[in-house]
């Protein structure tokens, strides 16, 4: 039993040496791995908490955000209203003057047809009322002038 005892520390000191520098090393890469995880997180919980302030800085500050949104939006839209009554009031005032013009031209073309249609009827009294007057004799007497203004012209 003593040989076997003797083999098993001869066993285990052989093993020592030559397992001493891989094992160390093995666990000298698991600590530093350890470690690195370590500070990875406490830099992740960090970060996390940074954002977590800035998210409740945000919800704190939403209310004023809002406000300043709202704000923004109404004098934008009142911005946009006094473009489109500027638009408005310009075409409001292109299309009285072309109505005016319109009315205008339509009222010299009614008055040139009626002064034309007057002057026409009168013509054809007129011509009715000379017709109606004039005996064959007075006929042949402006004839006979006519030709006569019209020989000395």
């Amino acid at each position: 039993m003593i040989w076997s005892t003797i083999n098993f520390v001869l066993f285990v000191a052989l093993l020592f040496y030559a397992l001493r520098k891989p094992v160390g090393e093995y666990f000298a890469a698991r600590t530093d791995r350890l470690k690195e995880a370590l500070a990875a997180g406490g830099r992740a919980r960090a970060e996390a908490e940074k954002l977590r302030a800035d998210l409740d800085r945000d919800l704190r500050d939403m209310p004023a955000v809002r406000a300043r949104l709202r704000g923004d939006m109404v004098s934008a839209a009142e911005v946009e209203r006094d473009r489109i009554l500027t638009q408005a009031r310009e075409a409001v005032a292109r299309i009285r003057n072309d109505a005016r013009l319109l009315a205008d031209h339509y009222a010299s073309a009614g008055r040139d047809g009626l002064r034309a249609e007057v002057i026409e009827e009168a013509l054809r009294q007129a011509t009715a009322l000379v017709r109606g007057a004039l005996a064959p004799g007075d006929q042949e007497r402006l004839v006979r002038d006519f030709i006569a203004s019209a020989r000395a012209a």
